[in-house]
């Protein structure tokens, strides 16, 4: 048997046998026994296979240093980014970065650290990836370089994970790793999500880094799709004094290095404190069962970002008696209800109304409401009923009725698009389903119920589109590439949501004055960070 007359399945059977983590002399005696030839001749296949070369064996100075690096014990914020092999730094990111964690030293008193995973991707169209050097990684982040496990509080960084830059998933199938902790990988991509928990437990996430190297992919599908979803950023963990982290946040970078974090801007290596921000999505808000303490914490932070205006999602709550069609049929939850105070319909729709125009005033900026599904329970109430059944509510169904059969209900969504819409505020607007409205490059309006030809919104629906999207709905936070979902507003641990386990949590998003939005959520004491 000669390497030529190697088959593509037995060429592959080869390199995996090589990568498997069993002994040398376990694998020469796998392939001997199949093949019928020597050891010597299974190592010269190895080496023209390619796999016995780089980081699997030969380990490059940079990477055997990275090796021995540790984080200091000093260190309560780490600012972690991730570099490609044999690639350029995009060296405005790097110096901001430098800049931004000196700034927090001197002016904030919080030793940080910048660390940097070393990532490796092949490009086999490009000239220089055919020769036979090692890899190496651009000087400038050679000293920040870290290639091992980094347990740091009760987040886990994975630097040795490695997962291919043009992966279009790469936290699919990793929750098992996060094990009870943060869980954060190396990736061009930025992906953010919660971790399901029982009621209690503390929130848990996984999360990529984002480079701050240049694009550079193959020639190819893979590597066309992969640069377009290149980003530069990198991921900051905060650590407490207890020795837990809050919930680590991505920053997102233009391309000349500019970022900002909740309040700081950080461009051409100066750090300041921003005037305003472009805008602000709440998470679901459920009036009727808002959580008061993170309405309070989020309008203190917006007193801080200033944004323009404010987007809100989800205001009614539709969980007063017989307005939420889910619950119609349950006679437990309806006597709940009555033994809850919660049976008048037109309080409940009043109180919401209201809410809206005391976020206008409290944070004093313009407020759009998004067409959501609850805020529809209203229409359905009037559409499935009988006010002769329901004498405590007639009244409001026969007011709300009128409205639907006399209004333009195009025009202004729903029922409750109507009521927000009439209400006596210049500066409070619903927008009803047909209305695209931006906050720089992300479309804001879509509740993300919805998505393509009546069928169910999601993430991957939204990442599919040509479009930068921060939609709401499924109470758990999330980022896909240019889609953000942020989570609720209202109390996590409500009757329905009684089994089971939960992955919501209480996050908004900002859309910086930069141009790029951050999620931000909020540890089990409603902080965010300790920067700010």
């Amino acid at each position: 048997m000669t390497f030529k007359k190697l088959t593509g399945e037995d060429r592959e059977f080869v390199a995996q046998t090589y990568l498997t983590k069993i002994s040398h002399n376990e694998k020469i005696e796998i392939l001997t026994s199949r093949f019928g030839v020597t050891g010597r001749t299974i190592r010269n296949w190895w080496k023209k296979l390619g796999v016995s070369t780089g980081l699997s064996t030969e380990k490059p100075q940079q990477i055997l240093s990275a090796m021995s690096n540790e984080i200091s014990e000093d260190s309560k914020v780490l600012l972690v980014t991730t570099a490609q092999n044999k690639t350029l730094v995009n060296k405005g990111m790097l110096s901001n970065m430098e800049a931004y964690r000196d700034f927090l030293l001197k002016e904030r008193g919080t030793v940080a650290e910048i660390v940097v995973i070393p990532s490796t991707y092949h490009n086999p169209t490009r000239i220089t990836d055919n020769s036979k050097e090692s890899n190496w990684w651009s000087g400038e982040v050679s000293e920040y370089m870290h290639y091992n496990k980094i347990n740091f509080g009760d987040c886990l960084i994975h630097a040795t994970f490695r997962v291919r830059p043009t992966a279009r998933l790469p936290l699919s199938g990793l929750d098992l790793l996060a094990g009870g902790k943060h869980l954060l990988i190396g990736h061009p991509r930025i992906h953010f999500k919660t971790l399901p928990r029982f009621k209690g437990d503390p929130l848990y996430t996984m999360s990529t880094t984002g480079y701050c190297t240049y694009k550079n992919y193959s020639d190819s599908k893979a590597g066309d799709i992969g640069e377009n979803h290149h980003s530069y950023g990198f991921s900051i963990i905060e650590m407490d004094e207890d020795g837990k982290c809050l919930i680590p946040r991505n920053v997102k970078c233009n391309q000349d290095g500019e970022f900002t974090d909740i309040l700081y801007n950080v461009k051409s290596g100066k750090v300041s404190v921003i005037d305003s921000s472009e805008g602000f999505v709440w998470g679901d808000i459920h009036h009727q069962e808002l959580d008061t303490e993170c309405y309070y914490h989020t309008v203190q932070l917006l007193n801080s970002l200033k944004p323009k205006v404010n987007i809100l999602h989800d205001v009614l709550d539709g969980g007063s008696k017989g307005l939420n069609p889910h619950e119609a049929k349950d006679m437990y939850i309806l006597k709940k209800k009555i033994r809850e105070g919660k049976d008048d319909v037109i309080k409940e729709v009043n109180e919401a109304v209201q809410f809206v125009n005391k976020v206008q005033q409290d944070t004093d900026s313009d407020v759009k409401v998004v067409y959501s599904n609850h805020d529809f329970f209203l229409d359905r109430y009037v559409n499935d009923h009988n006010w002769k059944r329901d004498l405590y509510n007639s009244e409001g169904y026969l007011q709300y009725a009128y409205i639907q059969q006399t209004e333009d209900m195009e025009k202004h969504g729903c029922i409750f698009g109507y009521l927000v819409n009439t209400y006596d505020n210049s500066r409070v607007e619903y927008l009803a389903p047909h209305c695209k409205y931006k906050l720089g490059d992300y479309v804001v309006s879509l509740h993300g119920d919805f998505g393509q030809n009546g069928a169910k919104g999601s993430a991957n629906t939204w990442k599919k589109i040509n479009e930068k999207t921060i939609t709401a709905h499924s109470h758990s936070p999330q980022s896909v590439d240019g889609a953000t979902i942020v989570g609720v507003s209202a109390k996590l641990n409500q009757y329905y949501v009684r089994r089971g386990l939960s992955s919501w949590a209480h996050s908004h998003s900002v859309v910086h004055s930069s141009g790029k939005n951050q999620l931000l959520v909020m540890n089990n004491d409603y902080k965010v960070s300790n920067l700010v």
